[in-house]
């Protein structure tokens, strides 16, 4: 699927190609879309702070000095009669807080990760599904456009034979109102696809391009999903849908959480060593220390308590979002399965047939050979026969796209 978009303000044409899978789309969707990057920034964030939990804690070092020596009578001495005094000291975690904290860093920035790829799997369906609008759109406003010009040359004619006498001004008339129900319907579509324009625009954050999308209907045709079984679509989403995969790695991330909270019930130790010249019962005391607290009243029960009703709650979360998937997954497959098989039971040779009446009537209505009343009726049902294919054909591809998206990962390819 290719289109080529035009510059609205100048003559420069940009081939690129949806899926997004394709390179030239790649360079321009993933480096320009504000949210990807915004998001990208988001995972080296995270990234960073795997580095900062590998971390080990500083050493704190102290130095004391007395500020006047009453004896002396002397400020700031640091003779043997004044007072000096350093020590060092170094907090070590025990219970292996330190691992598990780069254990939730490190699950955390998965965590993001797996939100930027969900995040382009979302934007990526948008982005075709606006493709699709665009194309299809297009082929009914052309239908419109042709319908509209020859029916206002017919006007015109018609016009002119009216002054003659010709023909009744009430039929003319009767030409005139269908042909301002028609530009009135064609600017409802125009409408709407300049709104499908301003996201796809939006999307790959370029300004004022009209794309002009370019659909391989053989390839359309030989997409058939008769043969994909529900099933394995299934496990396909199981795997690649990353909106799952987050929730199974919040309840990864919870019963760390909850690791943590246990480990933090073990007080952690701190190691100590200093010098004191003259503070001490001797001179020049040297000493080494240990502390630690004793867990006597709190041993963060509230903590863990809390942390493991969270791992609880993960794991509610992840079945409800297992079960959406397989629902999504289910009701996307209906509908694009019946949307195909609707799409492949049309008679093409039908439209071919159409499209040479239409041309009969206007011929017989022009000489005059059946009423105005048939003429527009058969106008009428000819137009919406077409718009209704095109409609049909927009229906499918969208429908096969949101199979894609139930599915997170491309079933049938375009």
């Amino acid at each position: 699927m290719t289109f080529a978009c035009q510059n609205l303000y100048s003559q420069d044409t940009v081939k690129i190609t949806v899926p997004i899978k394709s390179a030239r789309a790649d360079s321009i969707f993933l480096s320009r879309n504000l949210l990807l990057l915004a998001e990208k920034y988001n995972v080296e964030s995270s990234r960073a702070m795997i580095i900062q939990a590998r971390l080990f804690n500083n050493i704190t070092f102290n130095l004391d000095q007395n500020v006047y020596n009453p004896e002396t009578k002397e400020w700031f001495d640091v003779s043997e009669t004044g007072e000096t005094a350093a020590s060092v000291q170094k907090l070590f975690f025990l219970a292996g807080k330190r691992n598990k904290h780069i254990a939730l860093a490190d699950l955390t920035y998965k965590k993001e990760e797996q939100h930027y790829f969900d995040l382009i799997r979302t934007l990526k369906y948008t982005l075709r599904i606006d493709f699709n609008n665009i194309y299809y759109l297009k082929q009914i406003l052309s239908v419109y456009d042709k319908e509209i010009n020859s029916l206002a040359a017919m006007v015109t004619v018609f016009e002119s034979q009216a002054e003659k006498g010709f023909v009744s001004v009430k039929e003319v008339l009767r030409l005139k109102s269908a042909l301002f129900s028609l530009e009135s319907e064609k600017n409802g579509y125009a409408t709407e696809l300049i709104a499908n324009l301003s996201d796809f625009n939006l999307l790959l954050q370029t300004r004022d391009i009209d794309y002009e999308p370019q659909i391989d209907s053989l390839t359309e045709k030989r997409i058939r999903l008769e043969s994909v079984k529900l099933q394995p679509l299934i496990d396909t989403a199981v795997v690649y849908r990353y909106d799952l995969v987050m929730a199974s790695s919040d309840l990864s991330i919870s019963q760390v959480n909850l690791k943590i909270q246990k480990a933090q019930a073990i007080p952690d130790l701190t190691l100590s060593a200093g010098w004191d010249k003259n503070g001490s019962f001797v001179h020049n005391y040297n000493f080494i220390g240990l502390q630690i607290d004793l867990p006597f009243f709190n041993r963060n029960q509230g903590n863990i308590k809390s942390a493991a009703m969270n791992v609880e709650s993960s794991k509610v979360m992840l079945q409800i979002s297992e079960d959406n998937v397989k629902s999504q997954v289910i009701q996307s497959y209906a509908t694009a399965l019946a949307a195909d098989k609707l799409f492949h039971r049309y008679d093409e040779k039908f439209v071919n047939k159409l499209q040479l009446l239409n041309e009969e009537m206007k011929i017989n209505y022009e000489k005059r050979n059946i009423s105005i009343m048939e003429f527009l009726d058969f106008y009428d049902a000819y137009k919406n026969s077409i718009i209704q294919l095109n409609n049909l054909q927009n229906a499918r591809a969208n429908a096969i796209e949101n199979l894609n998206f139930s599915v997170g990962k491309d079933i049938a390819n375009k």
